[in-house]
């Protein structure tokens, strides 16, 4: 395995998501699934609370080894692709596999591998590397390639894809968890938008002014179209987007690249 000379993926893209780890972690946010604590810099996000992430991130990491071990073996060999700060990573090493993880986002690179080093949990622990490198131009060989979140900020899934394909073994497995954001509809973020006045009303939401800001009609569709943008963009208002290049293909070409 060895990382490329140069990189492809824009440097935008990596100054992106550096300052959002560095501004999630001066907040209090660690990226570590087990030790995890609640961070109120987050308002819808699951990383505000333990319980949510146990739900969802912690089930959707439950759902990745399972099929490993279905369709696996044990040890395999495994390239996290886009891991970002690393919590994905993490656990598949201390599920037993040997994991290569790879983001172009230097710092959150850094931030991973503090995390690791202070990882408690070291019985049955694989092996986890961590590299900065864009995963258009990575090489190596891999029993499996996980992308979690990470195919959409590529204009091309087909590209994406199909090097996916190069670096798996013959029997490899191609594991690929994206999301579907044309399918979230403005009548979706209205009914968000009604649970959160609801919770206003009750003192149960942060915004506590929110009941008295929608006065009229257009108040009410401005704040349904900021609920919807927050959604198809995965972000607290209080972030900027992701990077200048999410939601660079949607879910239908993805999952029409991951047919062919």
């Amino acid at each position: 395995m060895k990382p490329a000379k140069s990189s492809t993926q824009p440097e935008s893209e990596a100054i992106a998501f550096n300052e959002r780890i560095t501004e999630r972690v001066t907040a209090g946010f660690i990226p570590d699934l087990r030790r995890a604590v609640k961070c109120e810099h987050f308002y819808q996000s699951f990383w505000r609370d333990p319980h949510f992430i146990d739900l969802f991130m912690g089930e959707n990491v439950k759902n990745f080894i399972s099929i490993m071990h279905k369709h696996g073996r044990p040890g395999m060999r495994v390239l996290d692709a886009g891991c970002g700060p690393g919590y994905v990573a993490l656990e598949l090493a201390r599920a037993g596999f040997h994991v290569t993880a790879i983001d172009v986002a230097d710092e959150a690179i850094d931030v991973a591998k503090k995390t690791a080093e202070e990882n408690p949990f070291v019985d049955d622990f694989g092996s986890l590397t961590y590299e900065v490198c864009s995963f258009l131009e990575y090489e190596g060989e891999f029993d499996t390639v996980l992308f979690r979140g990470v195919v959409h900020h590529f204009p091309n899934p087909d590209e994406v894809l199909e090097h996916a394909a190069k670096l798996l073994k013959s029997d490899g497995l191609l594991l690929c968890m994206e999301p579907a954001h044309e399918r979230w509809r403005e009548s979706d973020a209205a009914q968000v938008a009604l649970i959160r006045g609801l919770l206003a009303f009750t003192g149960h939401w942060h915004e506590t002014d929110l009941v008295a800001r929608l006065k009229t009609q257009d108040d009410i569709a401005r704040y349904i179209a900021e609920v919807h943008r927050e959604y198809i963009e995965e972000r607290d208002t209080c972030e900027k987007s992701q990077s200048p290049h999410d939601n660079a293909c949607d879910g239908e070409a993805i999952l029409a690249a991951a047919r062919s």
